[in-house]
């Protein structure tokens, strides 16, 4: 596949934001949060109040994405909005080092705004896939894009581990070192982006302002709502994604209470990305193959069992049957995760209207790309409930199960011109 400029500076940003993703969402802030900020606080409860405001983050980031998402359709703005979301989400990620031992609720402030940040921003990245790829090509881009950016997370997070190990005796600099690097390569790699990629003009019509994006935003859920594969999907895809997000979200807390050493856990997640970016790639080819469709069933099947394998952590009483488990249940994690991200982006863009992709693309966001909710009030419930905050993770499996049987139901639009039905 020939990248034109467009294309290759859209993939750029997915290696621009995966530093993020990897080093700040997944890694340094809860660490930092268990380690220091929550000092003193039971670690059950610290994984439930880190499970409560990536909730409530992603529920945020739900409501801003779509309404802003409006605005941006009709007057051309979602680069101008992407930005804006961008330069909040890297001063949030730099406050984070302003904050120390104890400081649990400045931090915890500070995090909540640099992700609903990261989340909105990806709304209108997404929303610009339609205006550099022909359809039949999303697969592939969308695929290429999630792969390359395992590749751009990697880089700077061995930096940071780098720092980190020479940094041992004082872990404090190591985490403020992190952030301050996932903010410089967030933005030095989103330049491309801005200069190269160019949004699709709408005919001329009226601005509208936050008002009108208001009333917009209800008609779009309306008209959503008679886009019968569309609403669908959404629903689907709330099911099935959230559960993936919570998975990431909560994975390094629940590692920490589980016993595993930071050490161990930093080089896992290392070897994750690299099985990561061929096992996405492979995702793409096979769904020109297999169709996007049961690649996805093949997906979500593997989170399935994923789930099932971290409920099983509670149950053994060796930390190296823990290990184990929880080592397996990471490599299902690094096959998948790219995969199931990338084709339910391309797959939503086939049953998009013309025109409305931001719009669209805020509904998908509140519907769980990058919005967790479900899950993280799960994992919080089941270690209040239980004091097992892995049987929350269990139970993602029934969601799981019934993403799935919806997604069989979604017909695509050609699906839907020879009659085909999934269900």
């Amino acid at each position: 596949m020939h990248l034109t400029r467009a294309q290759l500076s859209w993939i750029c940003y997915d290696m621009a934001n995966a530093a993020f993703a990897l080093i700040v969402r997944t890694v340094y802030a809860p660490l930092f949060f268990k380690g220091y900020s929550a000092e003193g606080m039971d670690e059950t409860l610290a994984t439930s109040i880190w499970g409560y405001v990536s909730a409530g983050a992603g529920l945020a980031a739900g409501v801003i994405a779509p309404w802003l998402g409006s605005v941006a359709d009709a007057n051309s703005g979602r680069k101008r909005y992407l930005f804006f979301f961008l330069f909040l989400g890297i001063v949030a990620t730099l406050a984070l080092c302003l904050t120390g031992r104890g400081d649990a609720t400045p931090m915890l402030i500070f995090y909540f705004t640099a992700l609903v940040a990261y989340m909105a921003s990806n709304s209108f990245y997404d929303a610009l896939l339609p205006d550099i790829a022909p359809r039949g090509a999303s697969d592939k881009l969308s695929s290429l894009a999630y792969a390359w950016g395992y590749i751009g997370g990697v880089i700077p997070f061995l930096v940071c581990l780098g720092v980190s190990l020479l940094l041992k005796d004082s872990p404090g600099i190591a985490f403020r070192f992190a952030f301050i690097a996932a903010a410089v390569w967030w933005i030095a790699l989103a330049v491309p982006m801005f200069r190269l990629v160019h949004e699709r003009k709408r005919p001329a019509s009226r601005k509208i302002g936050a008002l009108d994006g208001l009333r917009k935003l209800w008609r779009t859920g309306r008209e959503i709502g008679k886009h019968r594969d569309a609403a669908l999907f959404l629903v689907a895809y709330f099911l099935y994604i959230d559960g993936v997000g919570t998975i990431l979200l909560m994975a390094t807390p629940i590692s920490v209470d589980i016993g595993i050493p930071a050490d161990w856990l930093l080089l896992t997640i290392l070897a994750l990305q690299f099985l990561a970016f061929p096992f996405t790639i492979l995702y793409g080819v096979f769904a020109r193959k297999f169709g996007a469709r049961r690649m996805l069933y093949t997906a979500i099947g593997v989170y399935v069992a994923i789930a099932l394998l971290v409920g099983l952590i509670p149950l053994c009483d060796s930390p190296g049957a823990k290990r184990g488990i929880f080592l397996v249940a990471a490599f299902l994690i690094g096959t998948s995760q790219g995969g199931i991200q990338s084709l339910s982006r391309s797959f939503f863009t086939r049953l998009i209207p013309n025109g409305q992709s931001a719009e669209f693309f805020g509904f998908y966001n509140i519907f769980g790309k990058f919005t967790t909710i479900l899950g993280p009030l799960l994992v919080g419930f089941a270690g209040w409930l239980f004091a097992s905050s892995e049987i929350g993770i269990a139970l993602l499996a029934i969601p799981f199960l019934f993403g799935a049987c919806l997604l069989a139901k979604v017909r695509l639009p050609s699906e839907r011109r020879r009659g085909v039905c999934h269900g």
